[in-house]
């Protein structure tokens, strides 16, 4: 099979993730995207409990047969722990790693990422404000090189997490974030604190 792996903090997870993910499972012709919710990620403080992340990836990914949930007991994705983690549970498929190019642009700074992009596809989401030709330049930068690579585009290449963040906190409406996950966020008095409007 071809695998696709999501790793990245999803707080929340809103409808470019999904999109983003679907785009890339036709792109790659991909069997499956599995989302994988880091437990503490890197240059970001004070995340949302993983427990309620995970939650909120299950109700916008339930309509969806071809994008699962992934639980990893890592902190966070690391090229060579995390790859061997996955070339344990996925021994014979091919793995694609999905990622915006706002974390590629920090990929080269990842410890032993050089022994992880040989082994790996890289698909690649960009926001309106990025191109293609400025994804393959940051590739091309890289100490090592992929199998291959793919690039996506959506119509939601400008939403954010943070500004849905910012959205919920002064209860403000925004059609970014799925109902299913709004209404959870609500019911769990999830993104209320002023303070973390700015994180």
């Amino acid at each position: 099979m071809r695998i696709g792996i999501y790793s990245g903090t999803f707080d929340p997870v809103h409808k470019g993730h999904v999109a983003f993910a679907l785009e890339a499972l036709k792109i790659a012709e991909l069997d499956i995207v599995y989302f994988a919710p880091e437990i503490k990620p890197r240059r970001k403080e004070d995340c949302t409990h993983i427990a309620h992340r995970v939650a909120m990836l299950e109700l916008a990914l339930r309509l969806h047969p071809k994008l699962s949930v992934l639980e990893l007991p890592d902190a966070h994705f690391e090229p060579r722990k995390t790859y061997t983690r996955l070339r344990a549970l996925f021994p014979q498929d091919e793995i694609a790693l999905l990622i915006g190019e706002d974390l590629l642009e920090y990929m080269h700074t990842w410890p032993h990422v050089n022994q992880l992009i040989p082994n790996i596809e890289l698909i690649v989401g960009f926001r309106k404000n990025h191109t293609r030709f400025s994804s393959q330049k940051i590739i091309a930068e890289l100490p090592a090189q992929p199998k291959a690579s793919y690039f996506v585009e959506t119509r939601y290449g400008s939403v954010s997490s943070l500004g849905i963040r910012q959205a919920l906190i002064h209860n403000k409406k925004t059609d970014d974030i799925l109902v299913s996950v709004a209404q959870y966020a609500h019911k769990e008095w999830l993104y209320h604190d002023l303070s973390k409007t700015k994180k």
